[in-house]
């Protein structure tokens, strides 16, 4: 069965901008979220499931904009699924 985001797809884009806001990829003009979205695109191609693929998103949230209170924060917003994935990441 073909994947079909929802909304809760749609909040973490969402929230994956508002923690990369501003952020370049390093040495480059390019913003972060090129990278991002990128991840996400190449997850979903290849069959990631909405929590793989929420996790591809925010890959870099915590790591990148907060540390465990993001963590923390994508665990409440998106689950503990996404969350390990994030960790992991």
């Amino acid at each position: 069965m073909p994947l079909t985001t929802t909304d809760r797809f749609a909040s973490a884009m969402a929230y994956a901008y508002q923690v990369h806001s501003g952020q370049r990829r390093k040495g480059t003009g390019i913003p972060y979220m090129a990278h991002i979205l990128g991840v996400a695109a190449i997850a979903l191609e290849y069959g990631a499931d909405e929590d793989e693929s929420i996790a591809a998103l925010l890959h870099d949230a915590a790591e990148d904009g907060g540390g465990e209170a993001t963590l923390a924060e994508i665990r409440a917003r998106f689950g503990d699924i996404v969350g390990d994935i994030v960790l992991g990441c």
